[in-house]
């Protein structure tokens, strides 16, 4: 045998190391991708979708056309699909048509494999298939029922457009669509443009087909069909945009208030943004039993409870909610769909941006609602959520669908509007207002990334854009602490921050955010306002203005910061008394805020916090009387003493009686917004913490009247009192109110009704409750209320968190599928190691099982380990307030601020 040359061997080796390439690639293709589909494979470039869309069918058949840009030659391509049946494919290049094999995985792909490899080059990629249209889950085309008539639509955001047809389901891919609906003909079919041909079939059914879109990423594509009504709201905006509001059949007056501020909202929109509303018409569909609003071009998508309500049972609260929810979903039409996050990394720059200027918008439209208290109140919430070890970083990183899942959270709403909210405040109003438009203007009908937004929004101000990384890059709430310090007739603070961690956390304090700190201060007659930007751990800051020593520093200046203040203890005594008068409604609410947190990591005495409440609780502004009851209330479970329970509810009643029976139960002619709007929550704490009996005995008599006669209870009013009267309710009561239930036609007074019917103290009652989420009596998604209505209170806490433990598997097939992610917050009101243990063993490997469930998990079990701390540290400062407590003393202060 001649021996080969080491050149042969070489060569010979080599030529099988690319043999065995080429195989491992061939194997690797038919292999699903991990997460993110292969960019560098294939991409799409338009997509034309044809379906037979039936309510009241369970499936739907449907058809796809995806032109694609192949990258590289490949024998497979990969789709997103989930629950779909393909039944053929094919692919069409220049070379002619070749047919697909179907590989088919169990979640979130589908593959199609060729003969011989495809590419590069343009192709079009065609699917027959058919789909389900669920009634469980509203994810991918469902279907919900109202009175004897069954509506389809579509939901297709985070990643249930796989669920619908063959797709690049991911954000970056952004391309037009064209859709053709096949649907009974009597029936309305809306899509995101408008209709340009509609054609009889002959057979009952009729075909519509729908002008191209603008380029899209599937999770903004939306259909509807069904025998609706289209309420005329007129036109607004620069190119006079046709609105209407699109509700189900016998329905048209509930849409009036809707239809009435639609349009103010879409032009105070085009005027801040200085480009017209992008798309061809606006459609605003009301969607049963839904808890979803959607920003879908064309045709936003809302909760029926928020978009309807007859004129005569509308409140003030639910206008208000609608106002603002319209605005956030009107404002994703340029911020979200004009220009999309390039991935769910970036959500925040939808989902922050359109809260931040739903509240903008509102504050403009309605000034004298306030709505910046509510936007403050919203950001102090998201710092409590900031403030665990398991909370999110604005711009997580994405690694799994459960980290989609959990982007969609207080953190990317709340936290992301406040901080544009801070650096606004710091830029300036009309700076920041060019930046966005700039970025919308540079990045319109494409994709962007939180980089690109912030170059786009701070130009050459590298210092802004490095601030503003700081809090999106980095979990935390920063709490920075100052100390005033003056010399002659020089005034200075000392600054320093550290990441804010409640007692019991195992955080770790050394973070350091880039942080916009603005103050407020006496400067001779007048008052100044001054900003730094603090980024070491340490500071100091001069106050340039202050002609001598002030007398007080607001060191949050009209609440516009996303921190935390720790003042010294004389100096936050101050404040809250003798120099109250001069902070701005935001800047009380927010230091009270402040208060009630810092009782939460120890800095303040909970028992001090108490003793400072009931001034402030006289304070003329409701939002202000609200804001004490983060500190004063739900404190009887877990901080005070059995032989105190008396003692606290008397200093419940010395706080807030007077208000309360100044305001009453029923609605007065005349009467300002704010007592209407403060008149339930004074009520609910008279009936239900300081248990009076003449505010239960009211509760009792106004909801038997309310039986017979809905206009016997004002609207506002309607759930305080069904809930108040539920607490101290008997077994009769409890019959009437399901009785009611049974028979209601209006879903959010069915709703009120179940969560009425979950909040009866009597176990007994709870026992008889809680069967009944497991039946057909009510839709699923409304009998959840009574579940969480029983675990809300202690008495029937342990019912609740049973009864889930002993029928776990036919919960699970009751609800909504991802529901089980959220059933840990059943354990969520525990406060002791016993129950915490249990949780952790029970729901570990159930719950997590369900996208995003991991997370809430850990976020329930750190809740209770902060209430156990808590609990531990503050309770003997409770005890020796009550202890000390005078009611008689209290009492005779009453009229002093």
């Amino acid at each position: 045998m001649k021996k080969a040359s080491i050149r042969t061997l070489v060569v010979c080796f080599a030529l099988i190391g690319t043999l065995l390439s080429a195989r491992a690639q061939t194997n690797d293709s038919t292999t699903p991708p991990k997460f993110r589909l292969p960019a560098d494979l294939a991409v799409p470039v338009r997509y034309a979708l044809d379906m037979t869309i039936v309510p009241d069918q369970d499936s739907f058949n449907g058809s796809v056309d995806v032109k694609i840009d192949v990258k590289q030659a490949t024998p497979v391509l990969w789709l997103n699909a989930e629950r779909l049946q393909i039944k053929e494919a094919s692919l069409t290049t220049d070379g002619g048509t070749v047919p697909a094999r179907i590989l088919t995985e169990p979640h979130d792909y589908a593959g199609f494999q060729f003969d011989r490899p495809v590419g590069p080059g343009a192709a079009t990629l065609h699917v027959t298939y058919q789909g389900e249209i669920n009634r469980k889950d509203q994810q991918g085309i469902f279907q919900m029922k109202d009175g004897d008539q069954w509506y389809v639509y579509s939901q297709f955001e985070q990643i249930w457009a796989r669920r619908a047809f063959p797709c690049f389901d991911e954000p970056g891919y952004k391309v037009p669509w064209q859709m053709t609906l096949h649907v009974k003909k009597d029936q309305a079919a809306l899509s995101n443009t408008h209709i340009i041909s509609e054609t009889d079939n002959g057979d009952g059914m009729k075909t519509v087909k729908f002008a191209e879109t603008p380029p899209l990423p599937s999770y903004l594509v939306a259909l509807t069909v069904g025998n609706m009504e289209l309420v005329d709201a007129g036109t607004a905006g620069k190119k006079n945009t046709k609105i209407r509001i699109v509700v189900p059949k016998g329905h048209a007056v509930e849409a009036k208030y809707a239809a009435e501020t639609s349009g103010p909202i879409l032009t105070l929109l085009e005027n801040y943004f200085g480009i017209p509303y992008p798309y061809d018409k606006l459609d605003e569909v009301a969607v049963p039993l839904s808890g979803l609003s959607m920003e879908h071009p064309g045709l936003i998508t809302h909760s029926g409870f928020i978009i309807m309500r007859k004129p005569d049972e509308d409140t003030l609260s639910r206008q208000r909610e609608w106002v603002s929810v319209c605005a956030h979903e009107m404002a994703h039409q340029w911020f979200g769909d004009l220009v999309t996050t390039a991935w769910w990394d970036d959500i925040w720059l939808n989902e922050g941006f359109a809260s931040w200027m739903a509240n903008k918008i509102v504050n403009e439209y309605h000034p004298e609602w306030q709505m910046n208290i509510s936007e403050l109140n919203g950001y102090q919430g998201a710092m409590y959520n900031d403030q665990l070890v398991t909370a999110r970083q604005v711009r997580q990183p994405i690694l799994s669908n459960d980290d989609i899942a959990n982007a969609f959270d207080g953190i990317t709403y709340n936290k992301g509007s406040a901080l544009l909210n801070m650096f606004e405040t710091y830029m300036g109003p009309e700076r920041f207002r060019r930046g966005i438009q700039r970025y919308l203007k540079q990045y319109e009908w494409r994709n962007a990334t939180s980089a690109e937004f912030l170059a786009a929004l701070a130009g050459d101000d590298h210092d802004v854009a490095a601030a503003f990384s700081s809090f999106l890059d980095q979990p935390g709430v920063p709490l920075i602490s100052t100390k005033l310090e003056c010399n002659g007739g020089s005034a200075k603070l000392e600054l320093s921050q550290a990441r804010f961690f409640p007692l019991g956390s195992s955080g770790t304090e050394t973070q350091l955010w880039k942080v916009p700190f603005c103050v407020r201060y006496p400067s001779g007659s007048d008052q100044a306002r001054q900003c730094v930007l603090l980024q070491q751990q340490a500071g100091e800051m001069e106050l340039s203005k202050a002609s001598s020593c002030p007398d007080w520093v607001d060191a949050n200046a009209d609440a516009d910061g996303y921190y935390r203040v720790l003042y010294p203890s004389a100096v936050l005594t101050s404040l809250l008394t003798t120099d109250y008068s001069v902070l701005t409604l935001p800047e009380k609410v927010s230091l009270i805020g402040d208060v009630s947190a810092l009782t939460g990591n120890g800095k303040v005495p909970l028992g001090q916090a108490l003793a400072l409440a009931p001034p402030l609780a006289r304070d003329p502004a409701r939002q202000v009387v609200n804001k004490t009851m983060e500190i004063t209330t739900g404190l009887q479970d877990n901080m005070v003493e059995p032989n105190l329970v008396s003692r606290y509810r008397q200093y419940l009643s010395d706080v807030y009686r007077a208000r309360a029976h100044e305001l009453g139960w029923e609605s007065k002619p005349g009467e300002s917004d704010d007592n209407r709007l403060l008149r339930p929550s004074l009520a609910g704490v008279m009936a239900d913490q300081v248990e009076d009996p003449e505010a239960i005995a009211e509760a009792r008599r106004l909801v038997l009247a309310w039986f017979d006669d809905r206009k016997a209870v004002s609207p506002d009013m309607v759930g305080t009192v069904l809930v108040s009267a539920a607490q101290h309710g008997d077994r009769a009561l409890f019959d009437r109110m399901r009785a009611a239930a049974t028979s209601e036609k209006d879903e959010n007074i069915r709703g009120t009704l179940l969560f009425a019917l979950g909040s009866f103290r009597d176990p007994e009652i709870a026992k008889v409750a809680l069967p009944i989420v497991l039946t057909d009596q009510f839709d699923s998604r409304e009998s959840l209320n009574i579940l969480f209505g029983v675990a809300q209170l202690t008495k029937t806490r342990d019912l609740a968190y049973d009864f889930v433990k002993q029928n776990w598997d036919a919960v699970i097939a009751k609800f909504p599928t991802d529901t089980g992610a959220f059933l840990p917050f059943v354990a969520g009101g525990y406060c002791d190691e016993q129950h915490r243990q249990d949780a952790k063993s029970f729901f570990d490997g159930r719950s997590t099982k369900y996208t995003g469930g991991p997370r809430n998990l850990a976020q329930m079990l750190e809740g209770i380990d902060l209430c156990i701390a808590y609990k531990q540290a503050q309770e003997p400062s409770v005890t020796e307030f009550l202890e000390k407590y005078d009611s008689n003393a209290a009492s005779g202060s009453a009229g002093s601020k």
